[in-house]
């Protein structure tokens, strides 16, 4: 398996390929990352396409899990269960252009 593209190596491509500077490519992507975190958060629609055609993010509420007692299936012993909080988590989905192209 080829290994992955670093960040490094991805504005490198991109600036290639468009034929501009670097820290243009650079900034576009930070740019994109600030309006994501903006959008995405406790404030915003709760959804955002990262890149628009192949990725969307979405923020769904993760229900909270109450205390309990519960079997361990490997051990077979009963156990408590610490309670755990909702919590607001971040799912990515690709969009049919990228599903397409993978398969």
């Amino acid at each position: 398996m080829a290994n992955k593209m670093t960040k490094s190596q991805i504005v490198a491509h991109v600036a290639e390929k468009t034929g501009i500077s670097r820290k243009q490519v650079a900034a576009v992507f930070q740019t994109l990352a600030d309006l994501a975190t903006k959008e995405l958060g406790k404030k915003g629609p709760g959804e955002f396409a990262i890149l628009p055609g192949f990725v969307k993010a979405k923020v769904r509420t993760r229900a909270a899990v109450p205390a309990g007692k519960w079997i361990n299936p490997f051990t077979k012993q009963e156990e408590v269960r610490k309670a755990k909080p909702a919590k607001r988590v971040v799912r990515l989905s690709a969009n049919k252009a990228l599903k397409d192209a993978i398969s």
